[in-house]
């Protein structure tokens, strides 16, 4: 009998947020799916506290600020990738760390691209994409750019893993309780972090031109929210904005919440998860046309997809409140694609992608 493979994840980052999470949630997804996965990340922070009780999780990666503290995470990078079949980086800087730890010449080394800003054409950029075996990106969107960078690199889009906690069991009133919601009105909400870009101008632009009941929700927290409450002070919906701050553990029930979900605008991380969690969740989401989104969102079925202003967005939103029959139908067609974005069918599908990479050295030429 075969051993499982092993498959090394290194992300310098010690948040979770963004591709940290992806991360953490792929080494769950593979692990799930039988591969004997480990994550190496950065120290301090969230993601250290949340990974704390894990035994295939290491905060072995430090703040560079000597010569020193670099040649250590090359020494923990080495230690962790040295028995790996496979070793997955997720930033440019653990994509750097790994090429100068010598990865890509012990096994094959995979990038996993979750923002279309980091596929670059400078010789710098060209010179790490080389050492690569394969690519995994955060939509398909992403694909042409690949094409054009690296013809020939085995690559793949994968939607980020979605954790079976998101789902329909959660009573709405918990958090309309305790926000001040009337149970009874109609609630525009949005997940992510508060700051500028993020589309919550949108979201407030958007629910001041719908029916004057409808509620706002925010979760999240950051430095737009006095910007955001003027605005809102502006267009007369202070008395119907309400805030839940930065959530985790709550985040299903926060979903259950919502009326209507909006993703408006991408955040660091392009693999759009907060619309998985609202679909999982049986929220409708209401997307812009953003890169990718149509990966998560068939247009009419799965959701609605829409031009990126406040009239397009209150024009959806209007029509999924006058029309709960057409809601009910996106939610359930919702609920029975986001199946396919749990943990474990994710990891199988990634190990499906990895298996075939060459073992041993990468196809760049020997002495690189």
């Amino acid at each position: 009998m075969l051993r499982p493979m092993r498959v090394a994840l290194v992300v310098a980052a010690n948040k979770y947020t963004g591709a940290a999470a992806v991360a953490e949630h792929t080494t769950r997804a593979l692990r799930l799916a039988g591969a004997e996965a480990s994550l190496l990340f950065l120290a301090g922070r969230n993601l250290a506290e949340r990974l704390a009780d894990t035994d295939w999780a290491w905060a072995g990666l430090v703040k560079e600020r000597t010569p020193g503290q670099v040649r250590a995470n090359l020494r923990a990078i080495r230690a962790v990738t040295e028995s790996a079949d496979v070793v997955l980086s997720y930033l440019p800087h653990d994509h750097l760390l790994c090429v100068l730890a010598g990865v890509h010449r012990r096994c094959p080394l995979v990038r996993s691209f979750r923002n279309l800003g980091h596929l670059r054409g400078d010789p710098y950029h060209q010179m790490l994409n080389r050492r690569l075996s394969g690519a995994l990106l955060a939509h398909t969107a992403m694909t042409a750019r690949l094409v054009q960078l690296q013809p020939g690199l085995a690559a793949e889009a994968h939607p980020v893993p979605l954790e079976d906690r998101f789902g329909p069991a959660h009573d709405p009133g918990t958090w309309r309780d305790r926000l001040g919601i009337p149970r009874h009105a109609s609630v525009l909400g949005m997940v992510g972090k508060v700051a500028p870009g993020r589309g919550f101008d949108l979201l407030l632009q958007a629910a001041a031109r719908v029916e004057p009941s409808v509620h706002v929700l925010i979760v999240g927290h950051g430095e737009a929210r006095p910007a955001l409450e003027r605005l809102a002070r502006n267009l007369g919906l202070s008395p119907r904005l309400h805030w839940a701050g930065y959530q985790e553990l709550e985040l299903p029930a926060l979903y259950a919440a919502m009326d209507i979900v909006l993703y408006p605008a991408q955040g660091s991380d392009h693999g759009h998860r907060a619309i998985s969690e609202a679909q999982a969740c049986s929220r409708p989401v209401v997307a812009t046309r953003l890169p990718g989104v149509a990966d998560l969102v068939m247009d009419g079925v799965t959701g609605i997809e829409t031009g990126s202003t406040p009239e397009n967005l209150a024009a959806a939103v209007s029509r999924l409140l006058e029309d709960p029959a057409l809601a009910g139908r996106l939610v359930a067609a919702a609920r029975q694609a986001v199946e396919a974005r749990r943990f474990r069918p994710c990891g199988e599908a990634l190990l499906r992608f990895l298996e075939p990479l060459p073992r041993g050295r990468c196809r760049v030429e020997s002495g690189s």
